[in-house]
């Protein structure tokens, strides 16, 4: 008890010396433009670029194209390719009825549906409540 009496009159007494700071005149005005220097020298930039966004594409393009040729190995010369791509009604109508889905990925993406649907009504009333 005896020690924490003079720890606080030591403390007292040190504090009694040390004379308190002030801020300058214009401390304001400096703080106000040290944060418009650091709202300037923000930037932002996309987390794909365009030449991402390119590639991507071109792959998942060729990957489609792939995908509705016939498995027949036959190679389209480039008139007969532009033939095969203008004709889209054949290729396109013959092509859909052979996609089947299996009962488990139905399943799974009705569930997603329906998940994202319940989030999105929740987060809908939670900001609604919040920024009322």
């Amino acid at each position: 008890m005896e020690s924490d009496k003079e720890l606080e009159n030591l403390v007292k007494q040190m504090m009694d010396e040390v004379p308190l700071e002030a801020p300058s005149s214009n401390f304001t005005h400096l703080v106000m433009q040290e944060i418009q220097l650091q709202k300037s020298s923000v930037r932002y930039k996309p987390l794909l670029t365009k030449t991402h966004l390119m590639l991507t594409a071109g792959i998942i393009a060729v990957l489609l194209l792939y995908g509705f040729m016939d498995g027949s190995g036959s190679q389209l010369t480039s008139g007969a390719y532009w033939e095969f791509l203008m004709n889209t009604r054949s290729w396109f109508s013959d092509r859909i009825p052979e996609l089947q889905f299996s009962k488990t990925l139905s399943y799974t993406v009705a569930s997603i549906g329906i998940m994202v649907c319940f989030q999105a009504l929740i987060l809908k009333r939670y900001f609604n409540n919040r920024f009322a």
